[in-house]
């Protein structure tokens, strides 16, 4: 900034001085005073029309600029995110950059930005949810499910090796509600585009700054859904954590679970089981307290498709639901 300022005060200098230069032989010419007078009081009219008008317009239109393309270049991304210096958001059903081809260059990027001291925060969506169940079928047959879990799973595993200092940097939340539009921001940068009966990176992208009237409405918008209730850590994801009580007896587990019309149903088996269907157990959640219920003959077979969508085809489950007693 110092360079650049010192380069426009020697471009002020010469010109001034080539002014002179040209205007001094000429200085007893007729009527040469109230021509200079006119020049120079036209010049200045410009210089404002320019400083008050014309600049404020060309910077706003430059700030609300849109650039099209026809779909996200991740290698793009990972090389802004290598670059980042404050801020990376991603708000996706599921996100490319974790699948194989650009997995390990955007785990590398996202490390040397955290040893900056960058923030990330990436929201994706609940594999079991009925937002995800809609995406799924637009998108058929990509398996876009597998694809929620596969992300979900690879961010667990990059969490557990981060260290101590870099983990409050690296924030990841599980929404119930799938995003309006995708959305990537590295700093002042800005991609988004709007859902299609395709995958996201084959679908136009919009690129904005954020400091943009759209970029910060796009901004806006992920800062409600990152703060709206409901969201849950990865940890919360996975498990539930509960008390049984039998008695004088009380074990805690940390249980699998789903969401089905509102209602937990937890996956008892193999540890919970003989404290799951003793006649007189008590559950609770730390603050409300419950028993496991059985359903009818239909309702199982639902919950366990969502489970299935949430960990994984091939597991074996007993799935009950929590209910007030």
């Amino acid at each position: 900034m110092r360079r650049l300022s010192s380069l426009y005060a020697a471009i002020g200098a010469v010109l001034l001085l080539g002014s002179f230069v040209l205007l001094f032989p000429l200085r007893h010419t007729e009527g040469f005073a109230d021509e200079l007078r006119i020049n120079i009081g036209a010049n200045l009219f410009d210089l404002v029309l320019a400083v008050l008008v014309l600049q404020p317009l060309v910077l706003s239109l430059n700030r609300n600029a849109v650039r099209w393309r026809d779909q996200l270049d991740y290698r793009e991304v990972i090389r802004l995110i290598d670059r980042a210096h404050d801020q990376v958001d991603i708000w996706k059903h599921w996100t490319g950059l974790l699948e194989p081809a650009y997995e390990k260059d955007f785990i590398a990027a996202v490390r040397a930005a955290l040893d900056r001291g960058v923030r990330f925060r990436i929201l994706l969506t609940d594999p079991s949810s009925p937002d995800a169940a809609e995406r799924a079928r637009q998108v058929a047959p990509t398996d876009a499910l597998a694809l929620m879990r596969q992300n979900i799973e690879r961010l667990d595993a990059f969490l557990g090796e981060l260290p101590e200092r870099h983990r409050p940097l690296f924030q990841v939340r599980i929404s119930p509600v799938g995003p309006a539009h995708a959305f990537y921001r590295v700093d002042d940068w800005l991609s988004y585009g709007l859902f299609r009966d395709r995958r996201m990176s084959e679908n136009l992208q919009r690129e904005v700054r954020v400091r943009g009237d759209v970029g910060g409405l796009a901004l806006e918008a992920f800062t409600t859904r990152w703060n709206a209730p409901g969201l849950r850590e990865i940890p919360e994801h996975y498990r539930m954590p509960l008390r049984f009580t039998i008695g004088a007896e009380t074990v805690e587990h940390e249980l699998r679970y789903v969401l089905h019309e509102g209602e937990h149903w937890v996956d008892v088996h193999p540890q919970a089981l003989p404290h799951a269907f003793h006649p007189d157990h008590e559950v609770s959640d730390g603050h409300d307290s419950f028993v496991l219920a059985d359903a009818a003959a239909e309702t199982p077979e639902r919950v366990l498709a969502l489970y299935s969508a949430k960990y994984g085809p091939g597991r074996s489950a007993v799935l009950l639901r929590l209910t007030r007693p």
